[in-house]
């Protein structure tokens, strides 16, 4: 080869040469990018750009339809859900790779653009700064931005866990429905949330066990706002199919909730069981009868422990004291 080169040297960098090697190098390249042996994932947008402008074709070494393919199909999913419904300030690969402190861009956009597999502590790490879901990520199992965490019956269990964890905000997410439910959402950053899978029915549609989590939940306000949490807290009322969407973990939380114009004060409304508040004769209109009945249930607890104190304490006062003397 070369010494065809520095024989026909004068030939090949003629005008003439020139365009020969430019005219076969594209019918080349387009030849290679009609071989159906590389997965052509779903790539976002950024990904797409990222291709043209480097020109290459995405997947060159993976396999279409293996399991690899399917997983950078879902690195993919997760950048599009993060920029669901943003109009600016986009996620981007760079921007992902910055918020892992990867060394370089190139260490993840080789994973999004599937020339390069991904390793499991590439996948761990992905995962955790982000809030992704493991087993979605690597198998398609259960959603993207849902939990594993073991879950609490009593809402007031999760006080412990909200101080570790000390979110950005603590979003009391209920429901538009006459059930009313309600679950707890914990922004640790502005691209990771902690979803908690419990939901509790704050209304009357509720037996003994019910109640009691009622009750659980008047307590943890109480106690964020007795820690001076209460400023983090935020609330939502959705409707049906949002609340679902957000509670399954099949939107990105942040797509949602980031809008405060959508802030309501239920939950603060919520421990105002006295109606001292001015605007307490507008509970009903604003959250339902159900909401009402859920404040009776909590006054109803708060008589009955009072009660039951105060019992205790006169079986105290009336119990005999030792005859025996003090030596």
């Amino acid at each position: 080869m070369i010494d065809f080169i520095l024989e026909n040297k004068e030939w090949l960098f003629s005008g003439a040469g020139v365009t020969a090697i430019l005219v076969a190098g594209g019918w080349l390249f387009k030849r290679s990018r009609s071989i159906p042996t590389a997965v052509q994932p779903n790539l976002t947008s950024a990904v797409r750009v990222a291709l043209v402008q480097a020109q290459l074709p995405p997947a060159k070494n993976i396999q279409q339809n293996s399991e690899v393919a399917n997983i950078v199909n879902r690195f993919n999913r997760v950048l599009n859900l993060m920029n669901e419904k943003r109009t600016y300030g986009k996620y981007t690969i760079a921007g992902l790779a910055q918020l892992m402190k990867l060394h370089s861009v190139g260490e993840l956009e080789r994973v999004f653009l599937g020339s390069q597999e991904p390793s499991f502590e590439c996948i761990d790490h992905f995962c955790d700064t982000f809030g992704v879901n493991r087993n979605w990520l690597i198998e398609g199992k259960s959603a993207p931005f849902t939990g594993l965490e073991e879950t609490h019956y009593d809402p007031l269990e999760y006080l412990e866990e909200i101080e570790t964890l000390a979110p950005n905000r603590i979003y009391f997410i209920r429901s538009a429905s006459e059930v009313g439910e309600v679950f707890l959402l914990l922004k640790l950053s502005d691209h990771k949330y902690r979803i908690v899978d419990r939901v509790w029915h704050i209304s009357d549609h509720v037996g003994a066990g019910g109640q009691s989590q009622i009750f659980g939940m008047y307590q943890l306000i109480l106690a964020l706002q007795k820690r001076g949490l209460n400023t983090t807290c935020g609330g939502r009322i959705l409707p049906k199919d949002k609340f679902n969407d957000l509670l399954s973990g099949k939107v990105f939380p942040g797509s949602i909730i980031d809008f405060p114009a959508q802030e309501n004060p239920w939950w603060d409304d919520f421990v105002d069981v006295h109606h001292k508040y001015p605007i307490s004769s507008s509970y009903e209109s604003w959250y339902g009868k159900g909401f009402m009945a859920a404040q009776s249930i909590v006054r109803w607890k708060l008589k009955e422990n009072s009660e039951r104190q105060g019992a205790n304490k006169s079986l105290n006062s009336d119990a005999p004291t030792s005859d025996v003397p003090v030596s």
